[in-house]
């Protein structure tokens, strides 16, 4: 049997004179104008990430699902295998993507439509029965300005969400560095082992044939255990500094002294532009700046939706049953009068908050110009620093070495020069591994000061 088109119309509707059905249809039209579908989503997140600084997110995965797979931890972990974990398998930053959902949530709470209310009356002595539909129909003007709001929220936590990533990242970055820097420090107090070691064998060995005195032995044998003693400590820093970034990463099971952390061709320092370029670049893409510009948009777009909460309107469809007389339908309506209550003190409250706003955003401004003010001179300084100790003090340091163990060696030079000497060049060696590691770090942070890649 044919399905009739008014099949799951509702009664009352289809009993009320054609010429009233539209007043019933019109809310009804209005209120789908606006759509509460999520446009700012994970994927977006995503190819926003991408785009600033090539971050890959990875799939959405529940807090109770196994981890993403491991890369291949043999042939050393890489700076950008680093940053893909952090933002894969960090249990923080997946916490924090959560509030996207959160967002869309409210983005599908302001789009509902209040449930119509059936209420009626039986009938009683001489009173007929009584059937009201009421259908709120703020909705008319109500829905548009609060589903715009939730849209402008969702838009400004996706952004927020791009910023966090990029945090991420940076610290990923630094972190990375920091342990390069502990490996370094390690091989670098190695080393002072071996060369202080020579040392002192040579004094040994010169005492053992009269050539030096006993006491003559005490310096070197003390610069030795020290030697030792620092490259514990150098081993501690290590251990300590793996164990951070594992925790971060999620890899509490590997084994942190298992894993070589290699640098890639990828890890070369770049070209950095000028700094006013960099300035320009951060002012206009920065995502927490995004976020705030479309934080006070959704703040103006709630300062319209409450006040147009000052007038409420109930529309309803009236039905009086008494028989033998046929149903009687009448439209109606309610009409709340804002006598005493204009939503007053909601509006005002949305009105502090856009002037808080307002200024939250500057002042985001100014702290984005020390960023990258600050990110830019620590960047400058430290390569400088990277040239002075590479190019200049290290060669000169270790040929100076070199002459004065040949002299020592002969007999020619004291013990003390050779102990100043040595000293010079492995704390040379420290602070040429420290200034290399500054200017990867400056660039970590310059890069999340102007909002990714240059």
């Amino acid at each position: 049997m044919p399905v009739s088109p008014q099949h799951h119309i509702p009664p009352l509707f289809l009993a009320a004179p054609r010429r009233w059905r539209p007043i019933w249809l019109l809310p009804l039209l209005l209120a789908g104008c606006m759509s509460t579908k999520p446009t700012y989503t994970r994927e977006h997140v995503a190819r926003r990430l991408n785009a600033r600084a090539g971050y890959a997110l990875g799939a959405a995965r529940p807090a109770n699902a196994p981890a993403p797979a491991l890369p291949n931890l043999q042939d050393g972990l890489s700076e950008d295998e680093t940053v893909s974990l952090a933002l894969t398998r960090n249990p923080a930053f997946q916490a924090d993507l959560s509030a996207l959902a959160l967002a869309q949530a409210d983005l599908q709470d302001a789009g509902l439509l209040a449930n119509p209310v059936l209420t009626g009356v039986t009938a009683y002595g001489t009173s007929p029965v009584f059937l009201a539909l009421n259908f709120a129909s703020d909705l008319l003007w109500q829905r548009p300005g609060r589903v715009g709001a939730a849209q402008l929220e969702t838009q400004r936590v996706a952004e927020s969400l791009v910023t966090r990533g990029l945090l991420v990242g940076r610290d990923a970055q630094v972190s990375y560095t920091d342990i390069t820097l502990a490996d370094e420090r390690l091989r670098i107090a190695r080393e002072a082992i071996t060369m202080r070691a020579e040392v002192a064998r040579i004094v040994r060995a010169r005492y053992r044939v009269g050539e030096a005195s006993e006491l003559e032995t005490v310096a070197p044998s003390a610069d030795s255990l020290r030697a030792v003693d620092d490259y514990y400590r150098a081993r501690r820093d290590v251990q300590i500094a793996r164990l951070r970034l594992f925790a971060t990463l999620g890899l509490d099971s590997v084994n942190a002294d298992s894993v070589r952390f290699a640098m890639t061709a990828s890890a070369a320092t770049p070209t950095v532009p000028p700094l006013r370029t960099l300035l320009d670049s951060a002012y206009a893409a920065r995502p927490d700046l995004w976020a705030a510009r479309i934080g006070i948009e959704g703040i103006g777009k709630r300062l319209k939706w409450e006040r147009s909460r000052v007038f409420s309107f109930v529309l309803s469809l009236n039905a009086r049953l008494n028989d033998p007389n046929p149903v009687h339908l009448a439209p109606g309506a309610a009409i709340g009068l804002p006598i005493f209550n204009r939503n007053q003190g909601r509006i005002s409250r949305v009105k502090a908050e856009l002037e808080q706003a307002s200024w939250q955003y500057l002042a985001l401004r100014q702290t984005v110009n020390l960023d990258v003010r600050e990110a830019y001179a620590q960047y400058e300084q430290a390569t400088q620093s990277v040239a002075l100790w590479e190019r200049s003090y290290l060669p000169s340091l270790s040929d100076a070495l070199r002459r004065s163990t040949n002299a020592f060696i002969n007999g020619d030079f004291p013990y003390v020069q050779v102990a100043e000497t040595t000293r010079q060049l492995l704390d040379a060696r420290q602070r040429a591994a420290d200034a290399r590691a500054d200017q990867r770090r400056a660039l970590a942070r310059l890069r999340y000061a102007v909002g990714g890649r240059f």
